[in-house]
């Protein structure tokens, strides 16, 4: 797979930003010659459905990847989940649908996948990553489903280091053309049967597995379902 850095396209490091999903759009609307992002405190950060992830410095790894070579993919929602592997292979953790970094029942991080206009108008993937490095102790409300890379391995990361990591791993993967390219890859970290989400309609539903284009196979009450969208539920 293309990595998003490259010759043309490198690395913006900065000290402090809102979001760098937010940064990583502006780089791409004006043709900015990087490919990620990468912040070291981030203030307003995105996560899905709203939520905000907030990092300081030396804590996380927050950036955004700017995969042009992607713009207009017919389903750009497998950029950011061939992004997920990636992450989950040199991290030595595992996945949860659809975006998940877990280690047993807790969350590690996750990924978040936007699409942005660049200056030709086209439809971009900008895929941002939020790993848990060196933390050792989190907010009451979820302290008992987080966890981080120094809880789980007694080291102290650094966040370059880490994205860069993730980079290699990327670059070993297939084309993520269907689900079928990545499909054999997700299932030696997969950590999603069994389960539970809520879906758009407010039911809660136990996960089955991955269908055949990347969607979750999930049951309610016994019926099965096929769904794009779902939030994991943790506890």
């Amino acid at each position: 797979m293309r990595s998003p850095v490259r010759e043309d396209y490198g690395w913006l490091v900065v000290e402090e930003v809102g979001s760098t999903q937010t940064l990583a759009e502006h780089c791409l609307r004006e043709d900015l010659p990087h490919g990620a992002v990468l912040a070291h405190h981030q203030s307003a950060g995105k996560g899905r459905f709203g939520r905000v992830w907030i990092s300081q410095r030396g804590d996380s790894l927050t950036m955004s990847l700017i995969f042009r070579d992607y713009a207009d993919h017919p389903r750009p929602y497998l950029v950011g989940m061939a992004v997920a592997i990636a992450a989950a292979g040199s991290l030595h953790c595992q996945l949860r649908w659809p975006n998940d970094l877990v280690i047993g029942d807790r969350k590690l991080g996750g990924i978040l996948t936007e699409l942005f206009r660049d200056q030709a108008g086209r439809t971009v993937p900008v895929v941002g990553v939020g790993v848990n490095l060196n933390l050792t102790a989190f907010p009451d409300e979820i302290a008992d489903r987080a966890t981080s890379l120094a809880l789980a391995h007694g080291k102290t990361y650094e966040a370059k280091e880490v994205a860069k990591g993730i980079l290699a791993r990327l670059e070993r993967l297939p084309e993520p053309e269907s689900w079928n390219d990545l499909a054999p890859i997700w299932a030696l970290f997969d950590h999603t049967p069994g389960k539970h989400y809520r879906l758009a309609s407010g039911e809660e539903a136990v996960a089955l597995g991955i269908g055949s284009d990347g969607q979750l196979l999930c049951s309610v009450d016994g019926e099965s379902r096929s769904v794009l969208a779902a939030e994991a539920l943790f506890g």
